[in-house]
């Protein structure tokens, strides 16, 4: 029996996740990365942490269960969009790689919006979480590391490369790095230029199933996989997470609950096309990106911090209590929190917000307040800013979705499920594997694809979990909401 492998590059950690030839979900691992902030609004990593990661995580997994990571044919790799590597001609990095979490390029996305030739090239709204705004800030405070760039590389692709010495990247990373031009796909030269960069530098695309070279005997050495064995290229982690949402639909919308809070809302083309045609341009400040499935895209919209606001509130009010303690602490309070609000700005805002200064707040403390009142308010401001995003996509898209796939670590939690749920009024689902590898998951799946074991029309979740909306409990949630808008405002 031959065996998949799906390795995603994800802003916290790396996860690798082995399927088999049925695409049931066989192991997994999972590396720790550690991010620097050198200054308020920074947020960077050094690439050789990812290598690390990665050959951690391969040690585990080989540990696991080395028969089966020795019949390991195909792998395919995702990671986190926005986020640019330069390198030099030796593929050495210039500098650490800015994450799409820092803020610091918001005047340069400031500058982009003014201007609007950005905007209408790219069809999404400039803001510093795009890579065409972090490069103009490059531009004008370290151009020495823009003049020597003689490659540039996103994440993932750095990563993979590091396995196969191949250089090129796929259609989604060109539209997470605001460079491409959203009518063709292909890269843009006014936007180009914009960052300073010369067209030589930006990679060849081609699409997710295609190959990306063989694995190098000397990365086979330090993995231990097998020298040779196929890599595709992958893409950026949100569209391959819709292999979670299986069975594959343009039709579908999904819930994400990890590093960042991503709500995606999928479309066949033709109906984008037209909703283009008609307004000129798509719907800024909402994301547009290729679908995995050729005949659809995707609207999605994204917060800066999800699962981590949890973790800050966790360690930082709660005296760094375990995570299952928390979540205990939590349902022993009321909906509402007894009042406490927390708005998790820990790192500026990107939906609906798009403000890079914006601060974390907890609002409504008193005397009788207790820690499970923050530890549920905590819960409770995430769902919050997704309601705002919720309710910021309902003004700008024709039709909203009547369920959601709900993904990502946060999803395994069945307290958060329900008061998301409750919240948004709509019901929540759960895959049973979706959960026990997400994106890395979903790369294991297309290796498969890649393979030839099985299509994408094969791929299914099964042993769902419906989280459904409690009426009374959206309609108190409505009026706690209003609080929240109000009290954010000031």
């Amino acid at each position: 029996m031959t065996f998949f492998l799906g390795i995603d590059l994800g802003a916290s950690s790396l996860k690798a996740t082995i399927v088999d030839e049925a695409g049931h979900f066989i192991g997994q691992a999972r590396a720790s990365i550690a991010t620097t902030h050198p200054q308020t609004g920074y947020a960077e990593q050094d690439p050789e942490a990812w290598v690390a990661a990665l050959l951690s995580a391969c040690a585990d997994l080989r540990h696991q269960n080395a028969s089966v990571y020795a019949n390991i044919t195909t792998i395919a790799m995702s990671g986190g969009a926005h986020i640019a590597v330069l390198c030099d001609a030796d593929d050495t990095p210039l500098r650490p790689a800015i994450l799409w979490s820092d803020q610091r390029a918001a005047p340069q996305a400031q500058q982009l919006q003014e201007d609007g030739q950005a905007e209408a090239i790219s069809g999404n709204r400039p803001n510093a979480t795009w890579t065409l705004a972090q490069l103009m800030w490059l531009r004008q405070h370290q151009p020495e590391i823009i003049s020597q760039c003689q490659r540039l590389y996103f994440a993932k692709d750095w990563l993979r490369a590091r396995l196969t010495n191949i250089w090129q990247s796929d259609s989604g990373e060109a539209t997470g790095s605001m460079l491409a031009d959203y009518r063709t796909g292909l890269w843009s030269p006014p936007l180009i230029e914009m960052a300073g960069l010369r067209p030589d530098v930006l990679p060849p695309l081609v699409t997710p199933m295609a190959e990306a070279g063989t694995l190098t005997p000397q990365a086979a050495q330090e993995t231990g996989l097998t020298a040779g064995i196929q890599i595709l290229q992958g893409t950026i982690d949100t569209t391959m997470e819709w292999l979670c949402c299986a069975p594959l639909s343009p039709h579908t919308a999904s819930l994400k609950l990890a590093s960042a809070g991503v709500l995606a809302i999928s479309t066949p083309h033709q109906r984008a096309k037209k909703q283009i045609q008609k307004q000129a341009q798509p719907l800024p400040p909402l994301s547009l990106y290729p679908h995995i499935l050729p005949e659809a895209v995707y609207y999605a919209a994204g917060m800066n911090q999800c699962v981590p606001a949890l973790t800050w509130v966790r360690e930082v009010l709660l005296g760094d209590i375990a995570q299952d303690d928390m979540r205990r602490l939590a349902e022993t309070a009321p909906l509402g929190a007894g009042g406490v609000l927390f708005h998790p700005y820990l790192s500026g805002e990107r939906a609906p917000l798009w403000q890079a200064d914006a601060t974390a707040s907890l609002h409504g403390l008193h005397r009788g307040s207790t820690n499970a009142d923050i530890a549920r308010a905590a819960y409770e401001g995430i769902g919050f800013a997704f309601c705002d995003i919720w309710h910021d996509m309902s003004e700008q898209l024709p039709q909203m979705p009547d369920a959601l796939f709900v993904l990502g670590g946060g999803a395994q939690c069945d307290f958060w499920c329900q008061i998301l749920t409750d919240m948004l009024g709509v019901p929540l689902t759960r895959g049973a594997q979706s959960t026990q590898g997400d994106a890395s998951f979903a790369g294991a799946l297309l290796a498969g694809v890649g393979a030839g074991a099985f299509t994408l029309s094969d791929i299914k979740q099964t042993d769902f979990t419906i989280f459904t909306p409690d009426k009374d409990c959206h309609s108190r949630y409505c009026q706690v909401y209003d609080d929240y808008k109000l009290w954010r405002k000031k």
